[in-house]
Order: structure tokens, then C-alpha cells, then sequence
């Protein structure tokens, strides 16, 4: 691959990719070859995993109409329902279904439908109770008669079958994106395996991407999309939909300010062996 010069630049016509290979960065024409993929995109599944429902529209928001765009398959998973998002008392009751209607109209925007969201309605800020896999009592998310987090990824990554996944980084603050992001690691590898066959059957491991929402990436991105000016607007209004947050204003402003620009930071897997380390204690 080689280096493209600032004047010989080529963009798509809604979005710019551009890579950091080797530490410098060259600019690509297309999602496909941005990805590291040769092949075209069309049909392909990408699963992207929000802890929140507008977690995605702020991380992702050009990302997922650039996958779109290409003809990415995709799919979105919200791991909360809402419940503790309510601004007025008045709100609390109905908070869930708002915070629902909200997010349809937030993705479809970006060029997501209703039939490609799966919520998993587990309870905003109660994700702790759900770590793991077990028995499901009643009124939990219940597949195959258990609940938790992990059965839950397990199954749906089973049921997609994603080429990749996208999640919020697991440096961001909230105990809701952390828990998410740890769970989803670990059921990335039941999923690929054998265990629990009532969730369905394994699948290829996925490449793993990162999101940041609202704090840093634990280290350099790898790859930076630039919106033109209605994929930017479009990314804005799917903010601007989850009117029932009052603030939701003031996230729009520090969006916009911060411009049409939104980073990837993509995940390796290197399993322990001793091997690794056996030159260091040679003698």
C-alpha cells in the first residue's frame, strides 16, 4: 500500500478515509479498502453494539451510513432499555417506550430500519446483576431459558453472524460500556465455540473494532472517517432525536464544534503461550 499525497487525494462522495499503516497515514478511496478488505462490502454483516441506545449515533453515526452506503449489512444490538434516562419526573413511567421511539427515528436516519434493531432490554445502570450466564427468573431477558449478558452476545453474534463488530472502547467511564465491552469479548469466543448448542451454531471469529463515545481510546486509533456536509447533518439530526434528554443540546453543540470526524480503533487477540516468553530467561 502505498502513501497518497496530500494533492493527489481521492474521496468518496459522501466520506474520506484515511489509515494509519505504520504510524503514517494514507488515504483510501473506499470503505472496503479502508477496512483492510478487497472484496466488495455489499451483504456483508457488521454487528454494532451500543450499551445505550444513542451511544451509536454519537461514536458511529458516519460509520454506519458510510457501511450503509456500501451495502454493509447492518445490524445494531442496544444492550439497555432506557429505564434511568428520564429529565422530568413526569417522564419516568414512560421513559422506556420514548427512549424506543427515539432510537427507530435516530437510526433510521442513518440508514438503519427498525427490523435490523435488536433490543436487549437489559436494565440501564443494572448491568452488574447480569454479568455472565444463568437460570432466568421472571420479567428478565430470557433466551433458551437463561438470562445474561452472555447469552444473550452469544446468541445473537450465533443468530447475525457478523464478519465484524463495533463497541464502544472499554476505557470509557460508565460501568454500562465497561460491563458491555467485557462481556462481548469473552462471548465473542463462546459464540465461535461449541459451548451452549441451544444458542445456535459457531461461528468465525470476527474482527473486532472499538468506538470512542466519551472517553479516549486506551491507545491511537487506527482509522479516521470525514463526513461531507449531509452525512455530518444527518450524524447531528440522529443526535438531536433523543429530544427527551435535555441536554441533548449541548451534546449536538460539542459535536458540531468538533466536526465530521469519527475514529476507529481496531482490536488484536493474542492468546497466552510460554513460548512468548522463553528467550527472555535463556541464558
Amino acid at each position: 500500500m502505498k502513501a497518497v499525497s496530500s494533492s493527489a487525494r481521492v474521496a468518496t462522495n459522501r466520506f474520506q478515509f484515511t489509515r494509519l499503516v505504520d504510524g503514517a497515514p494514507q488515504r483510501l478511496d473506499s470503505l472496503a479498502k479502508a477496512m483492510g478488505d478487497d472484496r466488495k462490502l455489499t451483504g456483508e454483516c457488521w454487528l454494532f453494539v451500543s450499551p445505550h441506545d444513542d451511544d451509536l449515533a454519537i461514536g458511529a453515526g458516519l460509520l454506519m451510513q458510510a457501511a450503509a452506503e456500501a451495502g454493509v449489512d447492518v445490524q445494531c444490538a442496544i444492550v439497555t432499555d432506557g429505564c434511568l434516562g428520564y429529565c422530568r419526573a413526569s417522564q419516568q413511567a414512560d421513559i422506556i417506550g420514548i427512549r424506543h421511539r427515539e432510537t427507530v427515528e435516530s437510526f433510521e436516519m442513518l440508514g438503519v430500519e427498525e427490523s435490523h434493531l435488536t433490543f436487549l432490554g437489559f436494565p440501564d445502570g443494572g448491568l452488574t446483576k447480569f454479568i455472565g450466564r444463568r437460570r432466568a427468573v421472571a420479567d428478565e431477558p430470557t433466551i433458551a431459558g437463561f438470562t445474561g449478558l452472555q447469552n444473550s452476545f452469544t446468541h445473537y453474534l450465533r443468530e447475525l453472524r457478523p464478519v465484524r463488530v463495533f463497541v464502544p472502547t472499554r476505557t470509557d467511564l460508565h460501568p454500562d460500556h465497561q460491563i458491555t465491552y467485557n462481556e462481548l469479548m469473552i462471548s465473542l469466543f463462546h459464540a465461535s465455540g461449541k459451548i451452549w448448542p441451544e444458542l445456535g451454531d459457531p461461528l468465525p471469529l470476527p474482527e473486532v473494532h472499538e468506538l470512542a463515545i466519551y472517553c479516549d481510546f486506551p491507545s491511537n486509533p487506527h482509522l479516521e472517517i470525514k463526513g461531507d456536509t449531509e452525512a455530518f447533518r444527518c450524524k447531528l439530526d440522529s443526535i438531536r432525536a433523543y429530544r427527551s434528554q435535555l441536554q441533548i443540546s449541548e451534546l449536538v453543540k460539542s459535536q458540531r464544534k468538533a466536526g465530521p470526524f469519527e475514529y476507529i480503533r481496531d482490536v488484536s487477540f493474542r492468546l497466552y503461550s510460554p513460548t512468548s516468553y522463553r528467550s527472555l530467561f535463556e541464558i
